[in-house]
């Protein structure tokens, strides 16, 4: 939109390129000055003091920084996370100069920008004090308001007749609100338009319970996680790492009803890299730790930490690649992680689970923390189907393989799973590779697949991505000659794999076709998590068609 320059999403980048700006204002003698807004909670990454020394090492007097001092971030108190004070006296010993401004007087802010443009030979910061939330009494200076505002901005706790009724919020006007919600909700009726066009259709509609058979119950995935990590705190040796989004990740649910255990739970606050290097000292003294943020960020800012310290000393680190995918929704692309599975896997010493639901998560995250060496768990952060039962078998490193037997009330009784192991060839029409929340839309087409066309799908649930289970892979090419990944990431990063695994143990004469489903060399968009599974083409509905258009290939 005009007037937006750069989005960068992840924090502590935006300063950096400012001098970039900056330094080009300089080389090319132009006059413009560089503004650079930071959130306060931004400065507990570490590229902003690398930012901060090179602009005060190159006094660079035509950039103005301003930090939203409020005093919160999402883990708390900036304070509690991660002490920033005293700020002022570490922006100036960084060679910048300070003031201070309150950020809701907009004359105050005014003039001191005006003061800031005719410093000369430094950078400025501007330390604005501000209250989150301000002048709105349910939101105003609540840390945990964050992410919980009601879903259509009218009802709930936090209600438009609450704030009408406020007399510090004048800016309401019942008529306005409506009329941008009507919006709104025109919008979205268009979207969902648009969606269905792009939908493969068939003779019946056979999406997530939408019928009264093979009802599937929803479940965060992450919460998973949770369960495990509140087992495994039991260990003395287990060590739990916060980074300011410790309740959505579920990290918190290790000390959330073991107060003693705080002592081993260490908020490092936004810095993934000093976190990662933290736990492989931990790990290096005999400890387990676990570190985890969304997977854009826990895997990719830290990748070096992560692979010259952790894992070329293989030290035993768990990573919780947290909200992986497309699942994070509305934060859009800058924070879907949809590269981690290609950037972790060819890490030497490195392991990689990409479990199904929040039943195989805890399964998953319990075997990982008992192996050694460093381990990745990917993991979803909305509701996804729960296709699997306590009694489900799982072994690390070995896929399992699962079967449509016929329709069922519920979902995950429709199918059969085995151990590759323990399984025997039903001479199956076509084999469906997943992993992660792909493996129940490869089962819901293999549903498809033999209600509309009477094909036998075997679908092989890859959760242990490395060690991958090469035998089952290859046995699925052999017995079938139809191969189809599927994959909630880029495209080739899981596919790319189980076609390495293929081409280097291929042992027969029999031609076979392979395929993969994944996100087609493109960012994420906002949007709600089905939106973008259907507008990028990986529910189902979209396995089911290619699968068919090979099968006729064939």
């Amino acid at each position: 939109m005009p007037g937006l320059e750069l989005s960068s999403g992840s924090l502590g980048q935006g300063l950096g390129v400012a001098v970039g700006c900056a330094l080009n204002a300089r080389l090319e003698k132009k006059d413009y000055k560089t503004y650079c807004i930071l959130g306060d909670g931004e400065l507990n990454e570490g590229s902003i003091w690398e930012s901060l020394m090179s602009a005060a090492n190159y006094k660079l007097d035509n950039l103005v920084a301003i930090v939203d001092r409020n005093k919160l971030q999402i883990d708390g108190p900036t304070e509690e996370i991660m002490k920033l004070e005293k700020l002022v006296e570490k922006w100036q010993s960084f060679g910048w100069h300070v003031l201070e401004v309150d950020g809701h007087n907009m004359q105050e802010i005014l003039d001191t920008l005006e003061k800031a443009s005719k410093i000369k030979g430094q950078p400025v910061v501007i330390i604005a004090h501000t209250t989150k939330g301000k002048d709105v009494s349910f939101a105003e200076n609540v840390v945990g308001y964050h992410g919980i505002c009601p879903k259509d901005g009218l009802t709930g706790a936090e209600s438009l007749e609450k704030a009408l009724a406020d007399i510090n919020a004048p800016g309401f006007d019942e008529k306005r609100v409506n009329a941008l919600y009507q919006k709104a909700c025109d919008y979205q009726q268009e979207v969902n338009r648009k969606v269905a066009q792009v939908m493969p259709k068939f003779s019946r509609d056979y999406w997530w319970n939408a019928n009264e058979i093979m009802k599937v119950k929803m479940v965060p995935t992450r919460n998973g996680f949770g369960d495990a990590i509140a087992a495994l705190g039991e260990s003395k040796d287990t060590i739990a790492f916060g980074a300011d989004i410790t309740g959505s990740i579920r990290m918190d649910k290790f000390y959330q009803n073991h107060p003693e255990r705080k002592e081993r739970f260490f908020q490092m606050g936004i810095a993934e890299q000093n976190m990662t290097l933290a736990a492989a000292g931990f790990a290096k003294e005999g400890k387990t730790p676990f570190i985890g943020s969304y997977g854009v960020f826990i895997t990719g800012r830290n990748w070096e930490q992560i692979r010259t310290t952790v894992c070329y000393n293989n030290y035993n680190v768990k990573i919780a690649n947290a909200h992986g995918g497309l699942s994070v929704g509305p934060d859009g692309a800058t924070h879907q992680a949809l590269e981690e599975i290609s950037n972790m896997y060819y890490l030497p010493n490195m392991h990689i689970v990409v479990p199904a639901d929040s039943i195989e998560t805890e399964k998953a995250t319990k075997a990982v923390a008992g192996i050694q060496g460093p381990a990745v768990i990917r993991y979803a952060r909305e509701a996804t189907p729960v296709i699997s039962n306590e009694n489900t078998p799982y072994q690390f490193g070995k896929a399992n393989i699962i079967r449509f037997r016929e329709e069922k009330e519920n979902f995950t009784d429709a199918f059969e799973t085995k151990v590759s192991t323990e399984y025997q060839s039903e001479n199956e029409d076509l084999a469906i590779i997943a992993c992660g929340p792909m493996v129940a839309e490869a089962m819901r087409a293999a549903y498809i697949l033999k209600k509309e066309y009477d094909l036998e799908t075997r679908v092989v649930n890859i959760h242990t991505v490395k060690p991958i289970d090469k035998e089952a892979t290859i046995k699925a090419t052999q017995d079938t000659g139809i191969v189809l990944t599927a994959e909630e990431h880029q495209k080739g990063g899981f596919g790319n794999i189980v076609a390495g695994v293929i081409a280097e143990g291929k042992m027969f004469k029999t031609p076979f076709l392979l395929d993969m489903i994944g996100v087609n060399d493109e960012f994420g968009l906002s949007g709600a998590p089905w939106e973008l599974l259907k507008v990028f083409g990986l529910t189902a509905e979209h396995i089911a068609k290619r699968a068919k258009e090979l099968y006729g290939k064939k």
